[in-house]
């Protein structure tokens, strides 16, 4: 009875296509294809999970598909969601795509996973579509010992300072075994008793590329390279196209938010890291997500509530974007690059106080229908980037 159920999950599950991934090159033969299915009706029992479709070569293709099964642990998912369906309730999601010729998720499952009681758990994927093996960290760097050690000291002096003193569970190290890639940086998963968000869910730490720069393995056919890892911490005019493109979208890469998005909706998605915080004209909201760290959603400050604000900007104060990378490029470099700015206004105390900013300088580039500013501080080093209408 059992078997039997099983294969009818997985005819529903291949009946309910969803949506495709798009694919980052021409080249490249795979897509990505989400398929999800309620088995309750109810939203109670809700499955979803990515399966790489195209490509010459079935044999490939099938050890592909098998490895992010295995590695997600997918199989164990739907068998339970098949016990489950008298009564309980299991979700699962994942996050993630294609990435030149590398494919990479994160899977997130909540609910009734192991028993009754409800928990957390976060399963990865790094599958090479060249030849279907697993991706290790070690394949991200030149020396492993070095770029784990430099993961290492970044949590511990970066990130650690950053975590709430009321979280049940903050253990950055060891290093957890799970993480996934995207083209601004690498996020690790940790299980839920290790670290742990404020509203109790699994926690995950994004790290930029260029916090990594000097370990990873740059060169060629190297995963990094092959991932774009080059064009997303150094300036170049490709870079320069793909930003102003992106910010014409009113969105930032790998940021899961855009211009005009629901607040009340991405709240009650990602949960807020803490309370609103005003700036001048408006609130600044951080949610809990990987994806939006050191990230501020920009809003109205009409009313208490938000159910019918909207992001009117997005600020990003970490990570690397097209070549601009907080904390390390230089105002002349990016001028160099990107050409002179559309305006340019000085940042005096007062108004770096009311924008909770630093004082120094903002550039300004008009992209479509939407603004994008860099900021600078005294020394001329970025600090910001805001997009905003």
């Amino acid at each position: 009875m059992k078997r039997f159920r099983m294969t009818c999950l997985w005819s529903m599950l291949t009946a309910a296509l969803l949506a495709l991934a798009p694919v980052c090159h021409a080249e490249n033969p795979y897509l990505v294809t989400d398929r999800s299915v309620d088995l309750t009706g109810t939203g109670e029992i809700t499955i979803q999970r990515p399966e790489v479709t195209g490509g010459e070569d079935e044999a490939l293709l099938k050890q592909i598909n098998d490895r992010i099964l295995e590695d997600t642990g997918m199989r164990e998912y739907l068998a339970r969601g098949t016990e489950l369906m008298s009564g309980g309730s299991l979700r699962i999601r994942w996050k993630g795509g294609i990435l030149g010729d590398v494919f990479s998720c994160a899977v997130f499952a909540s609910g009734a996973v192991v028993d009754t009681g409800n928990t957390y758990i976060w399963t990865s994927s790094n599958v090479d579509l060249t030849d279907g093996h697993e991706i290790t960290l070690a394949e991200l760097f030149t020396d492993e010992e070095a770029g784990r050690e430099r993961l290492e000291t970044y949590l511990a002096e970066a990130v650690e300072p950053e975590l709430s003193a009321h979280l049940e569970a903050g253990e950055l190290l060891p290093l957890p075994e799970k993480f996934w890639l995207e083209s601004t940086g690498l996020s690790l998963l940790y299980p839920v008793g290790r670290l742990s968000t404020l509203s109790g869910r699994a926690g995950e730490i994004r790290i930029g590329w260029h916090v990594l720069r000097d370990e990873l393995n740059l060169g060629e056919g190297s995963v990094a390279r092959r991932i774009g890892v080059p064009e997303m911490i150094t300036l170049s005019e490709t870079g320069r196209e793909k930003l102003f493109a992106m910010a014409a979208e009113g969105s930032m890469t790998d940021i899961p938010a855009k211009i005009g998005d629901s607040m009340q909706e991405l709240t009650d998605r990602y949960r807020m890291l803490t309370d609103p915080d005003g700036f001048e004209g408006g609130r600044l909201f951080s949610l809990e997500a990987a994806s939006f760290r050191g990230v501020y959603l920009m809003t109205d400050d009409l009313s208490r509530d938000w159910e019918k604000s909207v992001v009117q900007g997005i600020r990003m104060d970490q990570g690397c974007l097209w070549g601009l990378c907080i904390g390390e490029t230089l105002r002349e470099d990016w001028i160099a690059v990107l050409g002179e700015p559309d305006g340019t206004a000085e940042i005096d105390e007062e108004k770096a106080d009311a924008n909770r900013l630093e004082a120094g300088n903002c550039d300004y580039y008009r992209c479509g229908g939407y603004q994008l500013q860099l900021y600078s501080d005294g020394d001329g080093t970025l600090i910001s980037i805001i997009l905003t209408q």
